[in-house]
């Protein structure tokens, strides 16, 4: 295939050797499948800024601190200087999150590097090699959906104590790989700039939670958050 845009320098600096096939292509990034020496990983390509939606700029920018005041001011008044200081920002968020959540013991592809606007990481795989069913994809046993339904949310608590959050943590982002669940796409907004309340937590998993309640008896109910306004789910699972 055509070496993709944003690749090709990776190749010449040998930090991959080979791209063998898109594997996906959203808003915000495109996936490829590449070869690096003997290991199959991924290349993720983000997208400039141009490129994406006035949403997902705003979402980044919720939660989220700057380092500096001149970099605060300019990326508020969107001068030259502050949107390419935006850009490098929102490129870097998801690999420092990474790095964080890899360094806590959350289940999430092992990063390699980032290189001028591609991350390389870790292609999870299913036990046969091939790219992994995202979460919506596999049919569960209600015993294997209450297991990742309490993996998952030991995961979202491990990134809480580290400051971060996923804000889309939905079936279309976990991967089921042999291990089980592996959370993918952290979104541009992944850092709470506040202890964050429940809400915040539960916020991150009910789209996840309606698949695993259609494998088994997980009950969800409603209430409303005693730090903030909002509505949340709070999520038992039946005996």
């Amino acid at each position: 295939m055509k070496t993709p845009k944003g690749l090709q320098d990776l190749i010449d600096e040998g930090v991959i050797d080979q791209v063998l096939r898109p594997l996906k292509s959203g808003k915000e990034a495109s996936v490829y499948v590449v070869r690096s020496g003997d290991d199959i990983r991924c290349a993720k390509v983000y997208k400039d800024m141009a490129q994406r939606s006035f949403q997902a700029r705003v979402q980044y920018q919720e939660g989220r601190k700057v380092r500096g005041s001149r970099q605060a001011r300019a990326m508020g008044k969107a001068t030259k200087f502050g949107r390419k200081e935006a850009e490098a920002a929102w490129k870097n968020a998801e690999v420092d999150a990474l790095y964080q959540l890899t360094a806590a013991g959350v289940r999430v592809p092992k990063p390699y590097g980032y290189f001028g606007g591609v991350l390389v990481m870790e292609l999870v795989t299913d036990a046969e090699g091939y790219s992994a069913p995202r979460l919506g994809e596999v049919e569960l046993s209600p015993d294997t959906a209450r297991e990742y339904h309490r993996f998952l949310m030991q995961q979202v608590a491990r990134m809480l104590c580290v400051g971060l959050i996923h804000g889309d943590l939905s079936e279309y982002n976990v991967l089921v790989g042999p291990e089980g669940p592996v959370i993918i796409d952290l979104p541009p907004r992944a850092t709470t700039t506040r202890a964050p309340c429940c809400g915040a937590m539960w916020a991150t998993s009910p789209s996840a939670c309606r698949v695993l309640r259609r494998s088994c008896w997980i009950r969800t109910t409603a209430r409303r958050c005693g730090r903030c306004t909002s509505w949340v789910n709070c999520i038992r699972i039946r005996s």
